[in-house]
């Protein structure tokens, strides 16, 4: 068989070596001169065994390509008229074989084309054009080697190219480039440029390539000739399609028709496709019963051999073990019972050594103990002096509160003070006025007198304080000299003496300063008795050396003789190992001879499966020509078909052309109303724009109403809730102040700590909640990070373990695993190549009666879409008339709401002129009515005074000039009643009015003057309090936003540069309000995305769970599945124990069966002997009577064959036994390959999870 690769053209040949080629840029057989081809690129290697050719690429960076197909690193089996490239946009080569025909005797009698292979064609679309689909056949080869482990072909690779109409033109065609190819040289070389198309094939020719290729040429125009036609008609067919498509079928016959020809043609492409099917499923089930049969006679022959081989070496293994188990227990209970002689010796040392070093080691922690109780008291010391700081800093800042606490009350006072004075006059002023202001006259003097009093206590505790600073930083200054480094006992009894001297008599035992001086002193005690003990310990020391170094001679003399005993130890093992050697040598050499005589064994047993195998090949393909007749017949059913359905589509694209006709009428007149309705929309438009211009305007005015409202609501609800706050506040201080001047008067020594209760303004309760919320969230960010860590942690643990216990199987159980995962794989990979072929054929039938069904729904729905349109313009017309009646009702309302507004205006107007009429004729009435509430507001105050101290306060006050506001309000609002109105119509009560307003204008004046002085002061009050409110809502809305800015890292200048509100006018509070509210949707929107991030982050934690969850089930199942494998070795162990022993009894029965039979043997020797000796004593004697009786020896064989029948039934069973146990060892690998593959599968699993929580985080 000879191989060459041709160039496209066919005009240049380079032949491949016998064996190997090599194919790169340098140095090699065919040299490529391209920058896509490595140094060595690939390798055509030629199979003795497949009888075939082999591309394998050679881990290059581009790849090579067979059939467009890319091969990497790989090795793939090839065909004749197979098209090669090596390299990215290389030179396409095409690949042909020639074969010399060898002809062979035939045993049995066999047609001509028995062992030709057969063509089976599949249409494939083809890769380069989307349009076209080309039709290639791909040859299956039936004789194929079972036991072959390289790449099959892929499926993706593409059809092998047509070799020609028939098989006797190439034959011939090779047969002649065979005699006109002259000799030629190894070396090749190919360059190419960046164009495939352009090449340059430089070569050394010995002389001139004379090869013919008309035959070749013929075929391939013909080709394209077919393939020319195949588009032509493809196009038709497509016009046809489309044509279809759009048209309607005019009569339910012609789709019948149409159906029943389809209907027949797929059950003729089925009945081929299931032809192919069943063929393609006999070879494959050959192959693979070759490739079982050829797999279990391996197993079985190794599995045998195997087995041997341990027996023989158990065997011998045992007795030698034996014998030196005998010889190393003598020797080694003679040296342990020295050695433990002399270990007995030296632990008793050991033990006295002991007893002296844990005496030590009591007396070491005697004082350790000590010094744990010094420096505990020095710390106690430390402590004490940090809480006198602390209460120092306490009664400071205590201070500091009292004073701004009085200023405050004062300011509020002469606030009260000022606001009472104005809302009395000078004129009104009675009896109760004046006690109500010598009240207060007397509350400013106690308040003068608690000042002083307060100051000077302040002097004398400031005093105190500094006497008593100075005092401890005398004695600490004392201490820390005598405790230092460098301290002695005589330095330590003199710092005793001065710290006990020093002001004896004003440290009390109660005081900060006399515990400081009891502490100190017992401190200094115990480092005295410290330092008697370290000197001591000191003495005694040099003693406790001398006997450690006697110790530790002893001790290094045991370690030398330790030495000594291993030294012996190893040179005695070397010895046996070496013994060892020599002995599996011997026993491999023997065992090798064995293997050669079962080899040749098995090759005469393979020759023998090769013929029937023959004969089977014969058979089918007997078959196979039976079934080529038959897709013959179907073909020609097809064309016939094909034929009429040509005919019956003319006609159709006649009738198709007329439906075009009327579709162009119909879609003219769909545009024309497509018109109308454009214009009627675009009307409509203008219409609903006017409306919604006159719907805005109207809704601005009413917002503008409703905005004012909700201001004056909520400018009085704060108004209310700051009078309670002050309240409140008001009531605390007195109590507090009422505290204080009890402690005053009760302690003077010490001054209570008041805990101030800060005002907490309303939104600090969301403020909190939602820093709170920010800060638990930051806190599972980390704990889930945290989580991650130790997650990642545990998977590489676990790789490695599911490493360590890959790495502890035997060689030959990772041998017998790599067998079972190849051969699943080419099963898996036939499997997928079956079901891809039925895909295939199941597509195109379901594509072909698509095709069908899309063609009759486009027709249905372009009726449907006619009617549609019909239906659109109808409910267009109506929706039109409807909006035109709605505007009008709309224009109507319009109408009504202005009347209303006017009438409502008018309304307002007369009833403000009611109004001051009426003011007129009540003034009286109202006089009345103020002179009341005042009556009742002066007996309220009366009775809150003898209720409550004599202070008012200034939150009361306000109170009670809200309950007069209220009051004037419904004042008011009854003399705006109608039912005063109807007083009017008497023009006799307006004369009387009239008087009586004359009369008494003198006295309304007064009371108008106090009625403005109070709207003044409350309109001042209810200003400054919405002011004050205002400006601390702006503040804490600020603050918030900065803290979350800060905490969300938003660098925005915006966030922090905001004005406040109340300092702004209307128009630029309208711009600071968009600008908060723009800055609130940016905190939102940021805190969303942390929401988002958090709800990822769990989500691919709840994937690493499972995924830890999926590899525990993992552990657990490989745990049990080694404890398995435990068991079944300790079996397997205990097994062939057994077997050993069988087999030493075996030899020893036959041992004493040897023995009986030589005794047999002797005995019958003395019995001959023994007669001829009586025949010659009786002659000698001359015939005696006596009689001598003949004692025949016992019969044994009946006993031995017994004894070997059951000898033979134990052997049976535990042969019986042993191929259970070797079936269960293979189901056991089978399920410990299925493990492995899913552990792997997991571990790919979570590394692609990390990389995906990686690419998040990041």
């Amino acid at each position: 068989m000879k191989g060459y690769l041709y160039s496209q053209d066919g005009s240049y040949a380079f032949p491949l070596g016998p064996k190997v080629t090599t194919i790169g840029r340098e140095n090699c057989d065919i040299s490529i001169n391209s920058p896509n081809v490595d140094n060595q690129h690939a390798l055509l290697e030629y199979d003795n065994d497949q009888h075939c050719f082999i591309l394998k690429d050679l881990n290059s960076s581009t790849g090579s390509f067979v059939h467009d197909c890319r091969v990497q690193n790989a090795a793939v089996r090839l065909a004749d008229g197979d098209i090669l490239k090596f390299g990215y946009n290389g030179l396409p080569l095409e690949f042909r074989v020639e074969q010399t025909e060898t002809t062979m005797p035939s045993i049995y009698q066999r047609q001509p084309t028995g062992n030709s292979l057969h063509v089976i064609t599949q249409t494939i679309p083809s890769r380069r054009s989307n349009s076209t689909t080309s039709q290639y056949p791909q040859q299956i080869d039936v004789q194929q080697n079972p036991g072959f482990s390289l790449r099959t072909r892929p499926s993706s690779a593409g059809t092998r190219k047509p070799l020609g109409i028939a098989t006797s033109t190439t034959q011939s065609s090779n047969a002649l480039r065979d005699s006109q190819i002259r000799p030629i040289t190894n070396a090749w070389t190919i360059t190419s440029t960046g164009n495939p198309n352009r090449s340059l094939i430089n070569g050394s020719f010995c002389g001139e390539v004379d090869l013919t290729g008309q035959d070749n040429t013929e075929i391939i125009n013909r080709v394209d000739q077919l393939e020319k036609e195949v588009k032509g008609r493809d196009g038709q067919i497509r016009e046809l399609t489309n044509k279809v498509r759009t048209l309607e079928p005019l009569s339910s016959t012609f789709t019948s028709e149409v159906q029943s020809l389809k209907s027949e043609l797929d059950k003729v492409k089925r009945e081929k496709h299931a032809a192919s099917g069943l063929v393609s499923s006999l070879q494959r089930d050959l192959h693979s019963k070759e490739s079982d049969l050829a797999k279990l006679s391996r197993e079985i022959e190794g599995i045998k051999n195997d087995s041997r081989e341990k027996d023989l070496r158990f065997q011998t293994l045992q007795s030698k073990f034996n014998l030196l188990r005998d010889r190393t227990r003598a020797e080694a209970e003679r040296s342990t019972k020295e050695k433990e002689q002399k270990l007995q010796i030296a632990e008793k040392q050991v033990n006295e050594l002991n007893e002296s070093i844990n005496r030590l080691k009591s007396q070491l922690q005697d004082t350790e103990k000590q010094l744990l109780k010094v420096t505990q008291n020095e710390q106690n010391l430390k402590q004490e002096y940090d809480q006198a700081r602390e209460q120092l800093v306490q009664f400071q800042q205590n201070e500091t509160q009292l004073k701004s606490d009085l200023a405050d009350s004062q300011r509020k006072l002469n606030q009260s003070y000022a606001n009472i004075w104005q809302c009395f006059s000078d004129e009104e002023y009675n009896e109760d006025q004046h006690d109500i202001i010598e009240q207060i006259q007397q509350l400013k003097q106690q308040l003068t007198q608690s000042n002083v009093e307060i100051e000077n206590l302040q002097t004398a505790q400031s005093s105190r304080n500094e006497q008593f600073k100075e005092s401890l930083t005398k004695l600490i200054q004392r201490f820390t000299d005598a405790v230092g480094e460098e301290t002695t006992a005589d330095v330590l009894i003199q710092a005793r003496q001065d710290i006990s001297d020093a002001e004896g008599a004003d440290s009390d035992d109660g005081n900060v300063i006399g515990l400081f001086k009891t502490g100190a002193i017992t401190a200094i005690d115990s480092h005295l008795k410290v330092l008697s003990r370290m000197n001591d310990l000191s003495s005694q020391q040099s003693d406790y050396e001398q006997n450690l170094a006697s110790i530790r001679q002893q001790y290094e003399e045991l370690e030398r003789e330790k030495q000594n005993f291993l030294l012996e130890q190893t040179s005695r093992e070397q010895s046996f190992q070496s013994e060892l050697e020599q002995i599996a040598a011997e026993k491999d050499a023997s065992w090798q001879e064995r293997l050669k005589e079962e080899c040749d064994r098995i090759r005469e047993q393979t020759s023998s499966s090769q013929q029937e195998h023959d004969e089977q090949i014969q058979s089918l393909s007997e078959q196979l020509q039976a079934m080529t007749a038959q897709n013959n017949e179907s073909l020609e059913k097809w064309f016939n078909l094909q034929t009429e359905s040509t005919q019956k589509v003319d006609e159709l694209t006649t009738k198709l052309q007329e439906c075009q006709q009327e579709l162009s009428e119909a879609r003219e007149r769909l545009n024309e109303f497509t018109d109308l309705q454009e214009k009627q929309r675009q009307e409509l438009i203008d219409l609903e724009k006017a409306k919604n211009d006159i719907i805005e305007d109207l809704n601005g005015q009413i917002q503008v109403f409703k905005d004012q409202v909700r201001q004056f609501s909520i400018t009085i609800v704060q108004l209310e809730k700051t009078v309670g706050e002050e309240q409140e506040k008001r009531v605390k201080i007195e109590t507090e102040l009422e505290s204080s001047n009890k402690t005053v008067n009760n302690s003077p020594t010490t001054s209570p700590v008041e805990n101030v209760i800060p005002v907490i303004p309303v939104l600090t309760a969301p403020v909190t909640d939602l820093s709170h919320e920010l800060f638990a969230y930051k806190s599972r960010v980390q704990e889930q990070e945290q989580i991650i860590i130790s997650l990642r942690r545990d998977l590489a643990g676990m790789t490695a373990r599911l490493s360590d216990v890959h790495g502890e199987l035997s060689d030959k159980q990772k041998y017998a695993l790599e067998k079972s995962e190849a051969t699943i794989r080419e099963q898996t990979k036939e499997l997928n190549e079956t079901r891809l072929k039925l895909s295939k054929l199941s597509d195109i039938v379901d594509k072909q009666t698509i095709q069908i069904e899309t063609l009759q729904s486009d027709l249905s729905k372009s009726k449907i879409l006619a009617d549609q349109y019909q239906l659109l313009v109808d409910q267009r017309q109506t929706d039109i008339e409807r909006l035109t009646k709605s505007l009008e009702q709309k224009d109507l309302v319009v109408q009504q709401v202005e009347k209303n507004t006017q009438d409502e205006g008018r309304i307002t107007h007369e009833l403000v002129a009611v109004g001051a009429q009426c003011r007129g004729e009540r003034h009286e009435q109202t006089i009345g009515r103020q002179r009341e509430a005042l009556n009742e507001l002066r007996a309220r105050i009366k009775s809150l005074e003898q209720l409550r101290p004599v202070n008012p306060s200034y939150e009361k006050v306000l109170q009670q000039v809200v309950v007069l506001k209220r009051e004037l309000a419904e004042l008011r609002a009854r003399q705006a009643l109608p039912t005063d109105i109807p007083y009017l119509s008497t023009p006799s009560g307006a004369n009387s009015v009239h008087q009586q307003s004359q009369r008494q204008s003198s006295s309304t004046n007064h009371s108008d003057q106090l009625s403005e002085t109070q709207r003044i002061v409350e309109e001042k009050a209810a200003h400054a309090e919405t002011t004050h409110s205002l400006q601390s809502c702006d503040d804490l809305h600020n603050g918030f936003t900065r803290r979350l800015a800060q905490i969300l890292e938003i660098d925005d200048e915006s966030l922090s540069n905001v004005a406040p509100i109340a300092s702004l006018s209307t128009t630029d509070r309208y711009v600071a309000l968009q600008q908060r509210q723009r800055t609130t949707e940016i905190l939102i929107q940021k805190i969303e995305m942390l929401r988002e991030r958090l709800t990822r982050k769990e989500e691919l934690l709840r994937d690493y769970e499972k995924d830890l969850g999926k590899l525990r089930q993992a552990e657990i199942l490989l745990r049990e599945k080694n404890v398995l494998l435990q068991d079944l070795e300790t079996d397997k162990r205990a097994k062939d124990d057994e077997a050993l022993f069988l087999r030493n009894t075996l030899r020893e029965t036959q041992d004493n069966l040897n023995q009986e039979k030589r005794t047999n043997s002797s005995i019958k020797l003395r019995r001959n002997i023994d007669e001829s000796q009586t025949t010659e004593l009786i002659r000698r004697s001359g015939g005696s009577k006596v009689t001598l009786h003949h004692h025949c020896p016992p019969d044994t064989s009946g006993k031995i064959r017994t004894v070997k029948h059951d000898l033979n039934q134990k052997i049976a069973r535990k042969d019986y036994e042993i191929k259970t146990l070797k079936q269960e060892l293979n189901e056991a690998l089978d399920t410990l390959s299925e493990q492995s593959h899913k552990v792997r599968q997991l571990e790919i699993q979570s590394k692609d999870g990390i990389d995906g929580s990686n690419v998040l985080t990041s």
